[in-house]
């Protein structure tokens, strides 16, 4: 929460938000809801995967009507990857800025586009950029205000940043809690991964879903060829993992920090005991450990077939 605040230069000291952390938020929020907040309350309620996401709207706390830009920063101060492929003939932000009132809340809106604007905004114009459209939201400032902060920022006109946007937004962008998982490499997956899941530590996490309970920890490799690897899990009893891409091909993707396996169709799954033979291919993994019980040591091995080198020898 203070880490929201001080990204978006809006703190607030005279009155705390009250977060309720919830399974279900279906009487506060309605049916199909993870998480809201209402205007003035100081008051959010949230599922797990929508925490960050409502207290960035609790943080901003305003009546302003530009819905595009603060979904799509609460989309990305979440944390998760956004990939999206926009469309010049569909998607055009400066439309979207204008979207009223009734049709957002008939549903109108893309998350997924809002998201990926702003992202792009903030890869482009940094956290300065991110602040300054965050006093203009908070001060309840109107959809032509921050249309005009944008062309601030980029010191533009909108139809320019659009163009910009088209031509030089990449379609993948990881989120920023990428940047709090460690790595791990091949080279000590070969070796074996142990670890010891705490909930006094940090790094331990959970539950990965609010049904199973239990808790988790993530790392990511980044697998440089393709081969068949051998993948085992050694654990007490309640122990597992996971191996999955977070980028599926449909495009879907997750918080690293909370990651959802079922992004990809392919996802290797294993409990204590267990050894699977899979085919990987060049690319990042998320590697999530996890057990039923709050304290578990767990470790993993990935051993790849040896690649044919020149000759028949082995490389």
């Amino acid at each position: 929460m203070i880490g929201v605040e001080r990204a978006l230069g809006q703190p607030r000291l005279d009155s705390p938000i009250l977060l309720y952390w919830l399974d279900d938020v279906g009487d506060e929020c309605g049916d199909g809801a993870s998480g809201c907040f209402y205007p003035g309350t100081r008051v959010v309620f949230a599922q797990e995967q929508s925490i960050t996401h409502e207290i960035v709207h609790a943080v901003l706390d305003s009546t302003a009507t530009s819905y595009f830009v603060e979904e799509g920063m609460a989309e990305v101060y979440s944390g998760a990857d956004v990939y999206y492929r926009p469309d010049p003939d569909r998607d055009r932000p400066a439309d979207a800025l204008q979207m009223s009132r009734s049709e957002y809340r008939a549903g109108r809106l893309d998350y997924t586009a809002a998201a990926h604007f702003m992202r792009f905004v903030y890869a482009a114009k940094g956290e300065a950029a991110m602040k300054g459209l965050a006093e203009t939201i908070a001060g309840g400032g109107s959809r032509s205000a921050i249309e005009k902060e944008l062309e601030n920022v980029f010191e533009d006109d909108i139809e320019d940043i659009e163009q910009t946007y088209f031509h030089e937004a990449r379609t993948y962008y990881p989120g920023f809690a990428a940047s709090t998982i460690a790595e791990v490499t091949t080279g000590e997956l070969w070796d074996g991964v142990k670890v010891e899941l705490d909930c006094d530590d940090d790094t331990t996490r959970g539950p990965l879903r609010p049904e199973d309970g239990g808790v988790y920890h993530v790392r990511w490799v980044d697998v440089t060829r393709a081969g068949t690897a051998e993948v085992t899990l050694d654990a007490e009893v309640g122990g597992w993992a996971y191996l999955f891409d977070p980028v599926s091909d449909r495009g879907s993707v997750t918080n690293w920090a909370m990651p959802e396996p079922e992004v990809d169709q392919q996802a290797v799954h294993l409990v204590a005991g267990e050894t699977e033979t899979v085919e990987l291919r060049p690319g990042i993994y998320l590697i999530v450990l996890g057990a039923d019980d709050d304290r578990t040591e767990l470790e993993l091995r990935l051993r790849m077939e040896q690649t044919p080198g020149p000759l028949g020898e082995q490389g």
